[in-house]
């Protein structure tokens, strides 16, 4: 009908603007519909937008300020902060980087609180989310001095941990001490806005303690397993030379008695001397020429003519 019409007046250029119409009208009618529905824009972009349309030359010069003053506190923060990190590379005392950190951070917002200028609500909201946003870089600076921190702390309480347990059988306390010890050093180096932990750095600790435990408990297993095996040798031997004793004493008590017997004679006016012994079943004489020193002192014929106790000797020796 419309073409008809279109013809009957004719007029192509009006059946042509309808038929636009018409395509332009499907195609919108067509046009998948969002589920959901856009957020709003914040209030500081509406503004800085100049309330949808173009920004405002007030909350673009609020902008440009904000954004100095941010850049300012924050430089000075990164200064603040690069002394804290020379501090734990140094290896220097852990107990105050909590509170100095704490220290950067509010120095950096007591500056951008003392350079906010007080204007309307939208200016306000903008420095307040720039405020923020500096909290968040300082302690995203912080955060790499803090992780070094803790390392520094886990390594000083194995340290202890390993000469406290140096001759120690028993490690549980020596563990317990180094644990207690990194805990301790450890909350003192959380600031206190960061809401940070060290849940892995002490459970990393525990594990590396468990396992030294482990080790040195094998070890005193194998040395005391050594002492055993070394005492039991001990005792064997000392057994086979009790033995071997008794089997010694066994066989000379067999093999003759338990006296022994000797003598020695020398005749007048002679330089023979004869000896003899009887000892463990074996006899023994001896014939020697001794001359004798003392002749001149006693005269021609000595003590006596004969035999008598001067120059007879006996002796006897009975073991029991």
């Amino acid at each position: 009908r419309l073409a008809a019409r279109a013809g009957a007046t004719g007029g192509p250029s009006i059946s042509m603007k309808l038929l636009a119409v018409f395509i332009a009208a499907a195609a919108a009618f067509s046009a998948p519909r969002s589920q959901t529905r856009s957020s709003p824009a914040p209030r500081s972009v509406l503004a800085l937008r100049g309330g949808g349309g173009e920004p405002s030359e007030a909350m673009l010069q609020a902008t440009f300020a904000c954004n100095r003053l941010y850049a300012s506190c924050l430089a000075e923060a990164n200064a603040e902060v690069a002394m804290l990190r020379k501090t734990v590379a140094a290896g220097e005392d852990l107990s105050g980087f909590g509170a100095k950190a704490d220290a950067v951070l509010a120095d950096a917002e007591d500056k951008f609180s003392a350079g906010t200028p007080a204007g309307d609500a939208d200016v306000a909201q903008l420095y307040a989310d720039k405020k923020e946003e500096l909290s968040e870089a300082v302690l995203t600076s912080i955060e790499p001095a803090f992780v070094k921190a803790l390392a520094a702390l886990k390594e000083t309480a194995l340290e202890s941990f390993k000469a406290q347990a140096v001759g120690q059988d028993d490690l549980a306390n020596a563990a317990s001490a180094a644990e207690a010890a990194f805990v301790k050093g450890a909350k003192v180096c959380v600031p206190a806005k960061a809401g940070w932990g060290y849940k892995a750095e002490r459970a990393s600790l525990v594990a590396v303690i468990d396992a030294i435990k482990s080790q040195s408990k094998k070890a005193s297993a194998v040395k005391q397993q050594a002492q055993q095996q070394m005492s039991t040798a001990m005792n064997y031997l000392q057994l086979q030379s009790q033995q071997m004793q008794q089997i010694q004493a066994q066989y000379a008590g067999g093999q003759g008695g338990k006296w022994s017997l000797g003598a020695a004679y020398r005749p007048p006016d002679t330089n023979i001397n004869l000896s003899g012994s009887y000892q463990q079943g074996r006899a023994n004489l001896q014939l020697s020429m001794v001359p004798d020193e003392g002749a001149a002192l006693l005269g021609p014929n000595g003590f006596t003519n004969g035999v008598g106790p001067a120059n007879l000797g006996l002796s006897m020796n009975v073991h029991l």
